[in-house]
């Protein structure tokens, strides 16, 4: 929403042409007037930052009382009744205002003569008549939502509080609504503030009402619930006044704005335009809201407790994701975003690219440690008041199964921004219906697999990561069909090495907190204990983590190490010594002017003569020192008339050139400074991608770049007709853009005059060094010629592996301006970008410096050309090779450019066996014909392995003498018979057809009758179809396999090995995955058959009951007299105790009392015990009572019950419940007693088995003081 207002309220201006001069003085009011709203948006976005973090932290301490001051039956209760106006609110207006409305409101401000006024008027009718009918409707229906939508009549969850505390909630729906359209109406009109801390505003009334809530006596009744209830209202009004007081908030801003909001009736018409994309999106909302309702309903059915540790489990996983996830993914999404709706699908893989490993960066190690941890966090942050120890190590315990969510769910957010950018609104929904239907499938099977019901929460959360894991393979597949390859490759290395230091970071962690017996800080100091000791795994786990992916080499920590110490040698005045980076240039527009630079100011001193030149901070421009100067082509579509070329503005950062200096450093003012244009225009810091096949149509060989006659025509009118304009500029036959190239002011150094001025020297080019800012990490370097350099380096930002050419590496270039100058050699090259064949290296970006830059293309995996003559091709497939270098060419020279084929180094065969331009970069003197000898000596080097032309010197120089033993690019030259040719290459290798090789001379000769690249490409075209012998078709028997025609094309054996290996390596895998895969099969199915099968009985088959025959009788003895003895007397019953599966704490007319301790009371250990409140008046005075309920875990007739405590003169009942969930009035007294100090056995008559015992308590022991009661263990035994 803010970003789509900010993007359309910037104007666009059409190109002005070059300025008038390069020091007329800036128009004094534009300038200010284009920087006043740079300023306030940078003011408020740190605004919005600072309240988007004051609202993550109110809102988390919101929470947090909701858990503590509630307990957990209440905290469910209300959870639930919390999420319905929100979900409902979020499907009748959220989704479709953020995503549609808000974006017409921009269109209808710009279009319509009021400014759209007329539209706000009748956006809020609507809105307020939607609202109120959703909130109408929702508040009648609300037992409905309550007991048979979001809940379970027979659940664990109080319905009846729930359906209460509904009542008092659902009419938020519709402020939470009107707090949307306020905040998004106000961010059309640039302001920000006001919506970004609407939130902190209800964070900070709930707050509040919750302390009010604590201070207030007594409790909630939950049997009955009465709505009079003074605790149940304050809870309720008062988060609805939070919510009424978020939308309200607004208001004020409104009326400054001047938005008038009186009713007018009527929907405007282009509304109705996006109706398919709003019903997508509102199906999308629903169907992901069916997901998160039955997951809802299946908590609470099993856990009274399960809503409240379900949704906050997943609320404390967005904290990290929040800061970090979002933090780290801010910059790139934007850019994501534009490229997709430019259907740029090479820029779009690449961002794809860089935002999956950010993301994974970012979050593995954080998954990693609340995976080992996550019961501390929850401990740690929950463990307190009336949720307790035990239901904050179980949210912790969900955090730890459900961790792992955050990855597939940030991948998923990343794809669906893809879709919605290329305008699929429809593809999504197949994503959130796979989640949804594996979330729905997974939630049902948890209550199955559970092996009790408090386990159950914990696979929701799994069953959640799950379904997202799903939705981003998904996603993925369908990214997949739709921009085609996604070069995942480098992404799993990244992702693997990350995963190895987030596990060695884990083990550290672990071991350390076991050494060092961190945990008995909890036991000492309780939860401030507990935050320190997870404070401390954290940051270890952050550390070990950070150091493992740099030993690992993870490009991005690389990159942030470079730039730390850049900083830290900034700081110290120094540079570091293995770099020579160059600093960000985000280029100009084509409708800005260039910079006004200042003049800078000189220093000397005895020892070394400085130039120092003004600093400009790019800090403040949003360019951060992670960015290179980078010049990138504009997407070229067939729109007639549209342009936005971007030019550049070289110029030097502050710094000292010494005269023993050894790395001078490329730097490059910030174009988007507004105080540096003398012109109006947009500022844009975000290059557009070189245009290729798919981000800009067909680049097809007949789109001339040359200037038309009608531009040459207007710019040759008199100055008077073209206002003011001067003549053409001489510089545009340099290849110079003026618009990028502004004039430096003359710099002199004092001293004498007869003092020579030395050059500056280049920067040491080594292997391992960074430039371009840390951009590019130099790999391997592969020659050079004519003061070029040509090196295999790793792009760190998007870790694919680029050639860079380095031009005027040496900085020797002694006049800037010159049709050879570096400038104008880097704008040559710059228009190879529009040409897209395989035989020419996609030119990706042009770093620009003070003096030199650099050209980045892709890379071209194969061998030299030097490297593939040495292995003797066969003609036919360096032919072939040689026809894709041509075509090449040809596409090159009907654009109006050349190529510059000059140097074997330059020229690379790829995997595919295609000769290929690695290195472009173009000089003054490249045109047709000398590429048509290029390419003849590319096909004469790469069948002979020797060079025929000789060393290439500057433009305008004499040729290089012909020298024997001479070598170019470590190929030696060529042998040359007495007229001075090179010797044909059928005399040097007879296999050589004549065609080839007559094509190879002749191409060379200037009289050779080959003058076009077309000529070349054709005549290797029928040479390598010639020569071929038509294969005779033998006979072939059933089962015979053909044999495979000869192949002569130059495929690279180090590729066709590493292809080999690859495809064992995926044998290897399938076969791995199979065995898992039975392996697994096998376990469910043991699994499924130990479930269905029950216990086993292991016992004899005789001494086993089947209920067929009867145990035989012995016969009595007879007495001494002859008769029988007398009967011995009965003994009595046998009786065995019964252990207890679960305790909850049973309160019908309160707050349960200490739920988190309950457990205490079976967990056979006397020391530990469940304790009641204190009351300050006896029961029943408050209440009737409180207990603990218990279930057995087999039926039984009980016959006695023991109880253990150190509260003696508590009187309580032992009663028979029919199930967990039932009223006092559905219980039977089956015995009762008054406890002693210690143990009490209490005798129980029993009418039969029951699983659900109750122990209500009807007076408190008052030994203490207080009115308080505490039992320390139960113990139930049986009647035999």
């Amino acid at each position: 929403m803010t970003g789509n207002s900010t993007r359309d309220d910037v104007e666009t201006h059409p190109n002005p042409g070059p300025p008038d001069s390069p020091t007329t003085s800036p128009d004094v009011t534009g300038a200010g007037a284009g920087r006043r709203k740079p300023q306030s948006l940078l003011a408020a976005t740190g605004s919005i930052a600072v309240a988007t973090l004051v609202s993550r932290i109110t809102g988390f301490l919101k929470q947090l009382l909701v858990l503590t001051l509630l307990g957990a039956s209440v905290a469910s209760s209300f959870t639930v009744a919390h999420q319905i106006p929100n979900m409902i609110s979020e499907l009748v207006l959220g989704a479709v205002l953020t995503s549609i409305v808000v974006p017409v409101l921009v269109r209808a401000e710009r279009e319509d003569p009021d400014g759209g006024e007329a539209f706000v008027r009748r956006l809020f009718t609507a809105a307020l008549v939607l609202l109120g009918t959703a909130t109408v409707l929702a508040v009648a229906a609300a037992p409905v939502l309550t007991t048979h939508v979001f809940l379970d009549e027979s659940g664990k969850v109080s319905t009846s509080l729930t359906t209460a505390l509904s009542y008092l909630l659902l009419p938020a729906i519709m402020f939470y609504g009107l707090s949307g359209l306020f905040t998004g109406i106000l961010n059309t009109r640039q302001v920000f503030k006001p919506g970004a801390w609407a939130p902190v505003c209800n964070n900070l009334v709930v707050l509040t009402v919750l302390v009010i809530y604590y201070l207030m006596p007594g409790e909630i009744t939950l049997d009955p619930v009465r709505m009079s209830d003074p605790k149940l209202l304050v809870l309720g009004v008062g988060v609805l006044l939070g919510v009424i007081t978020q939308a309200m908030c607004l208001v004020p801003a409104l009326r400054r704005e001047g938005i008038d909001l009186r009713p007018l009736w009527g929907l405007d018409d282009r509304l109705r335009q996006f109706g398919g994309m709003a019903a997508a999106i509102v199906l999308y909302v629903l169907i992901s809201q069916a997901g998160m309702v039955f997951a809802t309903r299946v908590s609470s059915g099993a856990d009274e407790a399960g809503p409240a540790i379900y949704n906050n489990a997943w609320l404390l996983l967005q904290l990290p994701y929040g800061v970090l996830g979002v933090t780290v993914l801010t910059a790139i999404m934007p850019r994501l975003s534009r490229n997709a709706a430019a259907d740029d699908t090479p820029a779009v893989v690449d961002d794809l690219s860089v935002a999956t490993r950010l993301t994974m960066i970012s979050l593995i190690p954080i998954v990693t440690f609340l995976t080992i941890a996550g019961s501390q966090v929850g401990a740690a942050l929950y463990g307190y008041g009336n949720f307790g120890d035990s239901n904050a190590e179980r949210l912790g315990q969900a955090v730890s199964w459900s961790a792992f969510t955050l990855i597939p769910y940030a991948l998923v957010l990343i794809h669906l921004r893809v879709f919605y950018a290329r305008e699929q609104a429809w593809t999504p929904t197949w994503i959130i219906l796979g989640i949804t239907a594996v979330k729905i499938g997974l939630s049902a099977l948890a209550p199955v697999v559970a092996a009790n019901d408090e386990q159950v929460v914990l696979l929701l959360g799994a069953a959640t990561g799950i379904a997202f894991t799903v939705g981003a393979f998904i996603g993925g597949y369908l990214l997949h069909r739709t921009l085609g390859d996604l070069q995942m490759a480098n992404v799993g290395r990244t992702v693997w090495h990350v995963v190895l230091a987030s596990l060695a970071a884990a083990i550290v962690v672990l071991t350390t907190d076991r050494l060092l017996q961190l945990d008995a800080l909890a036991d000492r100091f309780g939860g401030i204990g507990s935050l320190v000791r997870v404070g401390l795994d954290g940051v270890l786990m952050v550390l070990v983590a950070l150091v493992g992916m740099y030993l690992l080499k993870v490009p991005e920590i690389l990159a942030i190490e470079a730039a730390v110490r850049r900083k830290v040698a900034a700081l110290r005045g120094t540079a570091p010594a293995e770099e020579a980076p160059a600093e960000p240039d985000t280029g100009t527009t084509a409708g800005e002017a260039p910079a006004r630079v200042p003049r800078p100011r000189y220093a000397e001193s005895d020892a070394e003569k400085t130039v120092v030149l003004p600093r400009i901070d790019y800090g403040e421009y949003g360019v951060g020192p992670y960015d290179a100067i980078t010049e990138v082509m504009p997407v070229i579509r067939d729109v007639p008339g549209r342009s936005n070329a971007h030019g550049q503005l070289p110029y030097p950062d502050q710094q000292q050139v010494r005269s023993g200096s050894r790395r001078p450093r490329f730097f490059a003012a910030p174009s988007g400074d507004p105080r540096l244009h003398t012109g109006s225009g947009r500022v844009d810091n975000e290059g557009v991608r070189v245009s290729d096949d798919h981000a800009a149509g067909k680049s097809t060989i007949d789109a001339a770049t040359r200037q038309t006659p009608a531009d040459a025509a207007a710019r040759q009118k008199p100055a008077g007709k073209d206002g003011g304009r001067p003549p053409r500029d001489p510089n545009l036959d340099t290849g110079v853009i003026p618009v990028g190239s502004p004039q430096l002011p003359p710099m002199r150094v004092t001293g004498p005059a007869s003092q020579p001025r030395r050059p500056m020297r280049g920067p040491d080019l080594i292997a391992g060094a960074s430039v371009a800012g840390g951009r590019y990490r130099l790999l391997a370097p592969h020659g050079g010629a004519r003061g070029l350099r040509f090196w295999q380096a790793l792009d760190v930002k998007l870790d694919r592996e680029v050639a860079l050419t380095f031009v005027d590496a040496e900085q020797r270039a002694a006049d800037g301006t010159g049709p050879d100058s570096p400038q104008a050699v880097l704008s040559r090259t710059l228009r190879l970008g529009r040409i897209n064949s395989p035989g020419l290296a996609r030119v990706l970006d042009v770093v620009r410096g003070s003096s030199g830059g650099i050209v980045v293309s892709e890379w071209t995996p194969g061998r030299s050309l030097k490297e593939m003559s040495t292995t003797e091709p066969s003609p036919i497939g360096a032919a072939r090779a040689i026809r894709a270098l041509a075509a090449a060419a040809e596409a090159t020279h009907r654009a109006g450019s050349a190529l510059s084929i000059d140097h074997p180094d330059r020229i690379r065969i790829s995997v595919a066996g295609d000769a290929v331009l690695a290195f472009p970069a173009t000089f003054s003197d490249a045109d047709a014909m000398a590429d048509v000898r290029g390419l003849g000596a590319s096909l004469y080097g790469l069948m002979t392995g020797r060079w025929p032309l000789g060393e290439p010197t500057a433009p305008g120089g004499a040729p290089a003498p012909h020298h024997s033993g001479a070598t170019i690019g470590g190929m030696p030259e060529a042998d040359r018979n007495a007229d001075g040719v090179p010797v044909e290459p059928r005399i040097l290798r007879p296999d050589v057809p004549f065609e080839i090789s007559a094509v190879a001379v002749r191409a060379l000769s200037e009289d050779g009758g080959i003058r076009t690249a077309a000529t070349v490409q054709h005549i290797l075209d029928q040479a390598s179809v010639v020569d071929q012998k038509t294969e005779m078709i033998p006979a072939l028997r059933i089962g015979q396999r053909a044999a495979a025609a000869e192949s002569h094309a130059l495929a690279d054996p180090e590729a066709l090995e590493q292809k080999k290996k690859h495809s064992q390596r995926m044998l290897i895998a399938l076969a791995a995955l199979g065995v898992t895969t039975v392996l697994l099969l096998a376990l469910i199915g043991w699994w499924i058959a130990n479930l269905l099968a029950g216990d086993a009985d292991d016992a004899p088959l005789t001494s086993q009951e089947f209920g067929l025959t009867s145990t035989a009788e012995a016969p009595a003895e007879d007495g001494p007299g002859g008769g029988q003895a007398e009967a011995a007397p009965p003994r009595p019953a046998a009786t065995a105790p019964v252990s207890a599966r679960s305790v909850s704490v049973f309160s019908p007319q309160g707050t349960p009392d200490s739920p988190a301790t309950a457990s205490q009371a079976i967990d056979g250990d006397p020391s530990t015990s469940w304790s009641t409140d204190a009351y300050f008046d006896p029961f029943p005075s408050l209440k009737n009572g409180v207990g603990l309920l218990f279930t057995l875990a087999d039926a039984s007739e009980l016959s006695s019950v023991t109880v253990t405590t150190d509260m003696p003169g508590t009187v309580l009942e032992v009663r028979s419940a029919p199930s967990e969930s039932t009223s006092l009035d559905q219980t039977q007294v089956i015995g009762s007693g008054t406890l002693a100090s210690g143990e009490t056995t209490i005798p129980v008559e029993s009418d039969g088995q029951t699983s659900h015992v109750l122990l209500w308590i009807t007076d408190l022991s008052s030994s203490g003081g207080s009115n308080k009661s505490s039992i320390s263990e139960v113990e139930f035994t049986t009647a035999g």
